[in-house]
């Protein structure tokens, strides 16, 4: 694995992690914003020396491509859940562990996969080697979307699972692009719909409330 990849992936596992530990649902998606532009970046980044050095066409597709869907991961997807915590509430809630135990969870956490990952790399062919930090970007991700009663964190949660997986789907063929961005996008939007609704209804988000209105 190329150090620039690799470290691309270490940022963006700690911004996921971030995410999953955060109080209130702005940092979540604060947290959001920032895994999913730093997941993609160095392809992006590649793309356009690409572009650059080469100027024909197949090298502008494939950068319009990344760079689409580096948009849409980083910027119109966290913007959908952020608009729709101003048209809801802004819910802060006490995490599983507090902020140190939070931190050293991370850290330890992050360590312990990074050797045991690096332990059995070589039995993963050479595309897979970064399946051990996608796998803890999901393990993150999980915390969100199984501990969390504020469903735009969990949405939040969703968004970065998807966006752990580019790494392993990054040489999928661009005809799948829209698709998967597409997919995405819609079910941000039916998630923010489906909770400004309720909160009219019941004039609070958590899910736990929802039953009792």
């Amino acid at each position: 694995m190329e150090l620039t990849i690799l470290a691309s992936l270490v940022v963006s596992t700690f911004f996921t992690a971030l995410g999953a530990f955060s109080h209130t649902t702005k940092r979540a998606i604060g947290f959001l914003a920032l895994q999913a532009a730093s997941i993609g970046f160095v392809e992006l980044v590649y793309c356009l020396l690409e572009l650059i050095t080469g100027l024909h066409m197949e090298a502008l597709i494939s950068f319009l491509a990344v760079f689409i869907e580096w948009f849409t991961s980083a910027a119109v997807s966290p913007l959908i859940i952020y608009w729709g915590m101003i048209k809801t509430e802004n819910i802060s809630e006490k995490p599983l562990v507090n902020n140190k135990k939070a931190l050293a969870s991370i850290v330890t956490l992050t360590v312990l996969w990074l050797i045991f990952g690096s332990l059995f790399s070589n039995l993963l062919p050479k595309r897979l080697d970064i399946l051990p930090l996608t796998a803890l970007m999901l393990l993150f991700s999980s915390f969100l979307i199984v501990y969390r009663k504020d469903p735009l964190k969990i949405l939040v949660g969703l968004n970065m699972a998807e966006n752990s997986l580019y790494p392993l789907i990054a040489e999928s063929p661009i005809s799948l692009v829209p698709f998967i961005l597409g997919l995405m996008v819609f079910v941000n939007i039916v998630g923010v719909f489906v909770v400004m609704e309720a909160y009219r209804e019941y004039g609070t988000i958590l899910l736990s409330k929802w039953r009792v209105g």
